[in-house]
């Protein structure tokens, strides 16, 4: 799942939008909000997931570095104490708490983000952004159920903090990005990378 002790595991995102069901073939969560209607989405979404990390890149001081894909992981979202719970197979993961969001709007670009000054070649453009996400559910991503977790692990002696936030494009789909941000060497490293869960 998300967050591991080491690098994540990465895997393609066309893979994982074709395997499970289309947002045509679901209920569409289009305008989904309020505390009554979030926890209805939450119990639909319990149970076993996989996890796959697209390719992105990685900025580490001056250099902008690809970050190529890798093996799905599995494991399972479950509520706890009210709230939706990343909880990975793999021992060595890290569980992490899901919010929704209610009050940032979000927006994913194709184009990597990078910080002001800096450009890059060899990264290649991340497969999905806004305009596909409502191409594919039939309305604006920040009119769709959205989750975030964040957490802080220590890796070789580094403290790095993973967000996650997650669009809930059907109950067999969750699309979004992990974002890693950390110092190494006395260097800022930030990993992007899109990741997708389904059924």
């Amino acid at each position: 799942m998300p967050i591991r002790k080491y690098a994540p595991a990465a895997v393609g995102l066309v893979t994982a939008l074709a395997a499970p069901a289309s947002a045509q073939d679901s209920e569409t969560l289009c305008g989904v909000s309020g505390a009554a209607a979030l926890e209805a989405v939450s119990n639909h979404l319990e149970g076993e997931w996989v996890t796959e990390f697209k390719a992105g890149y990685v900025v580490a001081g001056p250099m902008v570095i690809p970050h190529g894909a890798g093996p799905a992981e599995t494991g399972r979202l479950e509520l706890r104490n009210g709230r939706l719970t990343i909880v990975p197979d793999n021992p060595e993961g890290v569980d992490l708490a899901l919010d929704w969001e209610t009050g940032v709007d979000w927006s994913f670009d194709a184009e990597p983000s990078l910080p002001d000054g800096m450009t890059a070649t060899n990264v290649p453009d991340l497969e999905i952004d806004d305009n596909e996400l409502e191409v594919l559910t039939g309305c604006a991503v920040n009119d769709l159920p959205r989750l975030v977790g964040a957490a802080s692990i220590m890796t070789n002696g580094v403290s790095m903090t993973f967000t996650l936030p997650l669009i809930v494009v059907n109950q067999d789909l969750l699309y979004g990005f992990q974002q890693v941000h950390g110092v190494a060497r006395a260097q800022a490293v930030m990993e992007r990378r899109p990741v997708v869960l389904h059924r």
